[in-house]
């Protein structure tokens, strides 16, 4: 024990973790350490003198494999790979080797040292991860991710294939009345039916909720034809849940790449569509996308199912159209306009979308991103007036609002002075006890309130007084009609006299014409916003700035006005519907529409 070299020889061979020994150039052990013994079940004398391919599998051995590590080694100096391994009883670990040339002074290669790790457990782990990432829990079926991922790679092979949404029409009446159990069981047994599918060569998601996806390589029609026979007679068949076999009707939407999109995204909003088709014509067999079919789709649940993902993608925008003073007529406020640039439907106005919003719940998300750019942009332009947002009721409700308020003045560095929020009649009403204690707080740090479409509503006197606006908006609706013919200018007196009672400015809103105008200065009225003054539109320009400011809207062209037309009174219609089944609506945004 007198040299480094008999130090260095007792040091690798207690080492336990990893199996260190040396190999003759034609591969013989010719050293085992206390590491290989652990690893592999070797002792010593069973194992010096024998060949290293008693650690290879028979497929490797057979394929040569033992022969390639020693010449690569030879070669490069430094040979490394992951494989299975044999142990002395003939079970198989995942092994990490390191394979090293050792050469003379003569750089002979006199033999090899060789250095295995296990690593079984660490690469179950791996997989686990894996598969955790790629699948879905509940039912154990590919998740978003992973079919995505799949769909990304046929799409950059360039090979037709097709794919299928599903959405189980019934779930959520199942889920609510026999238990979240019972839910769970048809969610499964659904996903047992579609995995069956695969021996055709389709593939299968869970996307979330009662969403499924289908897809499979589809070379032809026919192939096509056979996928989507496939889909529909899987979801055709009976699933046991609660205790009894049930088919559960479902609403299947199928898209082709790249006939119908040659993009991801884009196929997967058109077989969107076209399940959404299904779901409305109460069709039972799968339902093809065709020309026209996503104009039609953008639709409640279409859209609805978008807003978040709009909101992280930076979809939306604000524009801004100004409030003016009727005394000098100065901008004194900027009321912040959303709108939508969707990336397949174009521009969207809030009329398409806010209610939209507001009936799945995402309002609470979309308002603060409204508050919070609409603070960011004011805070940097060089005019000092006040700018507007409008707050819907499920935001007031919400117990993160003041924060979320207060985060988006932080954030910004906008003097809460400039801040003004516009709350609608309506929620005032239906919210009252909410809005007044939300309201009051936030007075008192300096922002300002505005009660807006004033005159549209059924506020009680005491309501009205219970609260100290800081202004009061005028709709357009109650202007119109004080100034028609048959009508007196009474009720727009009464209401300036009422709103001068609560101490607080009048606006008018809907101001189209320079008669209107010198009406309103003359009967003594605040403010005025509308076209007259200004469209909506990028809002002041920045100091300094030479960035051209985003451009105002602009009528849309006569071309495009039959499609408009035929959009809204979907929307309308499907509008109508929602409310007739949902009962009466509590409290409306109204973001925009100036």
């Amino acid at each position: 024990m007198n040299s480094d070299a008999e130090m260095f020889r007792y040091l690798v061979e207690a080492v336990q973790d990893y199996s260190i020994y040396l190999l003759s150039p034609s591969g013989i052990v010719t050293t085992w350490n206390a590491g290989a013994e652990r690893i592999k079940g070797y002792r010593p004398d069973e194992i010096i003198g024998k060949s290293f391919e008693a650690f290879f599998t028979g497929e490797d051995r057979a394929d040569g494999l033992p022969g390639r590590v020693l010449a690569v080694a030879r070669r490069d100096g430094r040979f490394e790979t992951e494989g299975w391994r044999i142990r002395k009883d003939g079970s198989r670990f995942w092994a990490h080797v390191t394979v090293n040339a050792v050469r003379d002074d003569r750089d002979e290669v006199i033999g090899f040292a060789k250095i295995t790790r296990d690593v079984t457990v660490a690469r179950e782990a791996s997989n686990a991860l894996r598969r955790a990432a790629s699948t879905d829990p509940l039912t154990g079926m590919w998740n978003r991710s992973a079919f995505l991922s799949e769909l990304g790679q046929w799409s950059a092979d360039a090979a037709p294939f097709a794919v299928a949404l599903i959405d189980l029409n019934d779930f959520k009446r199942i889920n609510d009345t026999l238990g979240h159990a019972a839910g769970d069981e048809l969610l499964r047994g659904t996903a047992a039916n579609l995995h069956r599918r695969q021996e055709l060569g389709i593939v299968t998601a869970r996307l979330g909720g009662d969403e499924f996806a289908a897809a499979a390589l589809t070379p032809d029609a026919r192939a096509v034809d056979d996928f989507i026979d496939g889909v529909a007679a899987a979801m055709h068949e009976p699933v046991l849940f609660h205790g009894k076999s049930s088919s559960v009707p479902a609403s299947i939407g199928v898209a082709r790449f790249p006939a119908d999109a040659s993009d991801i995204s884009e196929l997967l909003v058109r077989a969107d569509a076209a399940m959404y088709d299904a779901k409305e014509r109460g069709a039972t067999e799968a339902m093809r996308y065709r020309e026209g079919l996503l104009e039609h789709s953008a639709s409640r649940r279409f859209l609805g199912r978008q807003i978040l993902g709009a909101i992280a993608r930076d979809e939306f925008t604000l524009l801004y159209q100004p409030q003016s003073s009727l005394k000098d007529e100065v901008v004194v406020g900027w009321e912040a306009l959303i709108r939508w640039q969707h990336p397949v439907l174009g521009l969207l106005h809030p009329g398409e979308f806010i209610p939209i919003a507001e009936t799945n719940g995402t309002i609470v998300q979309l308002g603060e991103w409204v508050l919070r750019r609409a603070c960011s942009d004011a805070a940097i332009w060089q005019d000092q007036a006040r700018i507007a947002v409008n707050v819907s009721a499920a935001q007031l409700t919400d117990d993160h609002f003041l924060a979320s308020v207060t985060r988006a003045l932080d954030e910004s560095g906008l003097e809460p002075g400039r801040l003004e929020l516009e709350i609608t009649e309506s929620t005032l009403i239906s919210h009252r006890r909410e809005v007044i204690a939300t309201f009051a707080h936030l007075q008192k740090t300096g922002v300002l309130i505005a009660l807006d479409d004033f005159g549209t509503g059924f506020s009680s006197l005491d309501t009205l007084l219970s609260f100290g606006f800081d202004r009061v908006k005028i709709d357009r609706s109650v202007l119109y009609e004080s100034l028609q013919p048959s009508r007196t200018r009474d009720v727009l007196r009464a209401i300036l006299a009422l709103g001068h009672a609560l101490t607080a400015t009048v606006l008018v809103e809907g101001v189209e014409t320079e008669q209107q105008r010198e009406i309103l200065r003359t009967e003594g009225f605040d403010e005025i916003q509308g076209f007259l003054t200004g469209r909506p539109g990028a809002g002041p320009m920045r100091p300094g700035a030479g960035e051209p400011p985003r451009q105002a809207e602009t009528p849309f062209p006569e071309a495009a006005e039959p499609a408009l037309a035929a959009g809204e009174a979907l929307l309308a219609e499907l509008a109508a519907r929602d409310a007739e089944r949902a009962g009466p609506e509590t409290g409306q945004i109204r973001l925009a529409l100036p």
